[in-house]
């Protein structure tokens, strides 16, 4: 299936390509929906395409040097996954594995480096998405360095119940707990630790990934985030998957 022009325009990556670019994008790309529990990289593979995750939650993994297989972030849309390695053509310092059904758009490697030696503006506009992973990661980086576990989770926790319109805060985590540990950089067992705690700053936790927020304030504080000015408001809600 074809990925679309209108959906490929949309694309901060592709934002500024033209009508000609985007048609031959277009006519080499594809547009597919994968189930979860699927393998979208293999590590130390060399990369044919770039993966675009455009819907749905991956798992990027890691092996240990017993070959345990873990799970060490979760990616989320709209995300092109291992974009560095993919322009580079070096092996996949990571794996991926679906945690839920994605959709993705997937675009051969050797196509996109021939449009970027024939026109150095997509190849700034590349530059300047891989400058700004960068950036991202580097702070996530520091935020594991300087703070608990369950600090981090604290802040995950805020971002999901920005715009949650039901007081108090009620949604459902996005995938299961052991990709959550994952997603804040701990284990399993300190994320169990990590909730327990949370409890002391209104945070409540029932099966199936459901959290409740009964003091959003102090939460925020406990997290290091600036108090939200009075009467503002945010938006969605998030759907489960499991816990």
């Amino acid at each position: 299936m074809r990925p679309g022009i209108d959906v490929l325009h949309a694309l901060h990556l592709f934002s500024t390509l033209d009508g000609s670019q985007l048609d031959f994008l277009n006519e080499v790309g594809d547009f597919v929906r994968v189930g979860p529990n699927e393998d979208l990289i293999e590590i130390g593979a060399v990369p044919v395409a770039l993966n675009i995750l455009v819907s749905g939650y991956v798992a990027a993994t890691h092996c240990d040097r017993k070959g345990n297989i873990a799970f060490t972030d979760v990616i989320s849309p709209v995300t092109a996954i291992g974009l560095a390695s993919a322009l580079l053509g070096a092996p996949w310092q990571i794996g991926a594995q679906t945690i839920t059904t994605a959709r993705l758009i997937m675009i051969p490697v050797r196509h996109l480096r021939i449009m970027i030696e024939h026109d150095w503006t997509l190849g700034r506009q590349f530059l300047d998405h891989a400058l700004r992973e960068l950036y991202d990661m580097t702070n996530e980086t520091q935020d594991l360095k300087l703070r608990p576990a369950a600090q981090r989770l604290a802040r995950y926790l805020m971002g999901l119940a920005e715009g949650v319109d039901v007081v108090p805060p009620r949604f459902t985590l996005p995938f299961e707990k052991r990709f959550l540990a994952g997603k804040i950089g701990c284990t399993q067992e300190n994320l169990s630790r990590a909730f327990a705690l949370l409890r002391l700053h209104g945070v409540r936790s029932a099966q199936r990934g459901t959290v409740v927020i009964d003091d959003i304030g102090r939460l925020r504080a406990y997290a290091g985030m600036d108090p939200v000015p009075e009467g503002s408001h945010d938006v969605p809600v998030l759907s489960a998957v499991g816990d």
